[in-house]
C-alpha cells in the first residue's frame, strides 16, 4: 500500500536536532560503525543531517554506514539557458571533496520532505539548507532513494539540485 508523509518544517526541524528521533525505538544500532540507522523511512533526513553536518574533515563513519556500499551521489544543475548537466560521484568522492575544505563547519538541514514508500523502498523529495562556517551557502532539493534492511533503512541514491533562477525549489514544497 502506498503511504505518503508531508512533513511541516517544525516536525523536520524537530526530527534533525541532535541527530535523534523523538522515540526510543526509532534508531537501530549498525554493527561495526556504531552509528544508529533510521528504523522508520522517516528519520532518514534527521540521519543524514547527522552524518553530513560538523566539521568538514569529520570522522564520516556514520555517512558510510547510512549509505549502501554502491550508493552513489548524483549533482544536477539547469543552466541559465535550461542546459541540464551532473556531476556522480561516490561517497568516497564526496567525502575526500568535503574533507578538502578543512575543518570549516558545516551545517545540513532537511527543510521539509515528501515521503512514499512501498514494502521495503522509500523515496523522499526533501528540500534542504546548508550552511558553512554559519553563513547560508546552498538551497536545494534532494532526491533520496533508500532501502530497508534487517538493522534498519540505508540510502542507495541521492540526487541533488540546488537552488538557482533557472531551478527555483518547486511551489508545492514550499511552505
Amino acid at each position: 500500500m502506498h503511504r505518503t508523509l508531508f512533513a511541516a518544517l517544525s516536525a523536520a526541524s524537530a526530527l534533525a536536532s541532535g541527530g535523534q528521533v523523538a522515540t526510543a525505538n526509532t534508531m537501530t544500532q549498525v554493527p561495526d560503525a556504531g552509528c544508529a540507522l533510521p528504523s522508520e523511512p522517516w528519520g532518514i533526513p534527521a540521519a543524514l543531517d547527522a552524518a553530513i553536518s560538523g566539521p568538514a574533515d569529520k570522522d564520516r563513519a556514520c555517512m558510510k554506514a547510512l549509505l549502501i556500499p554502491e550508493a552513489h551521489l548524483i549533482f544536477t544543475s539547469v543552466g541559465a539557458d535550461g542546459t541540464p548537466s551532473y556531476r556522480l560521484e561516490t561517497l568516497d568522492d564526496w567525502i575526500a571533496r568535503t574533507k578538502s575544505r578543512g575543518h570549516i563547519t558545516l551545517e545540513e538541514k532537511q527543510l521539509n520532505f515528501h515521503l512514499e514508500t512501498e514494502g521495503g523502498i522509500a523515496h523522499l523529495w526533501s528540500l534542504y539548507s546548508l550552511r558553512s562556517d554559519g553563513k547560508a551557502v546552498a538551497r536545494g532539493i534532494n532526491s533520496i532513494q533508500a532501502v530497508k534492511e534487517p538493522g534498519g533503512w540505508r540510502v542507495a541514491s541521492i540526487t541533488v539540485q540546488a537552488e538557482s533562477a533557472s531551478a527555483p525549489f518547486p511551489e508545492e514544497y514550499v511552505l
